[in-house]
């Protein structure tokens, strides 16, 4: 596992705490199934604020090798030894890092995504990270109380930059919680 210094991150005591005392689950998001629909070019995926991923095993046993991101080191060795046991630990690479402080390859990605999570500079650098043709799936609270966390209807597509098409974007609602979600396609120029 590689690692970014984060050893005193408030984030990474909470995260661990909830990957701690509850079970694991490695259902994978929609969005794995999205990602393998589309016709993403071949290269890596990047998931960013990955927790313990369903996703990065699904695209790994789709053939993908994914850089999982996660400022939970109990979440990230939960994903590893689940990983192991299905036989994807050479595709599946985790990343100790705050996705904040996380520099990816510039256009070094097929897919980046994340889910449940928003902050506006990682954002931008997970456009960046997106190779021309890639993907960028996205998903944010987008409750009506939110704050800052969260974003409002239509945001992830504003925040594009250009040569982004927009796939798709919807409100998903799920529980008590409210988000949206973002699928955008890189131009190849």
């Amino acid at each position: 596992m590689h690692r970014e210094p984060v050893a005193a991150h408030p984030d990474r005591l909470r995260w661990n705490a909830r990957y701690e005392t509850s079970p694991a689950d490695f259902a994978p998001h929609p969005f794995a199934a999205e990602a393998l629909r589309a016709g993403v070019p071949e290269g890596r995926v990047l998931e960013l604020a990955c927790g313990r991923s369903g996703t990065a095993l699904a695209l790994a046993e789709a053939g993908r090798c994914v850089v999982a991101v996660d400022v939970s080191d109990v979440a990230l060795s939960q994903l590893a030894a689940e990983a192991s046991r299905r036989g994807l630990a050479g595709r599946v690479e985790c990343v100790l890092a705050d996705a904040q402080a996380y520099a990816p390859e510039l256009g070094g990605f097929a897919v980046v995504m994340a889910t449940r999570y928003w902050d506006p500079d990682v954002f931008a650098a997970a456009c960046r990270a997106v190779a021309p043709g890639g993907l960028l799936l996205w998903e944010a609270l987008a409750d009506v109380d939110g704050g800052r966390w969260h974003v409002e209807q239509g945001e992830l597509s504003a925040r594009l930059p250009a040569g982004f098409e927009v796939l798709r974007e919807e409100t998903h609602q799920a529980g008590r919680h409210r988000t949206s979600r973002l699928a955008a396609r890189r131009a190849l120029r």
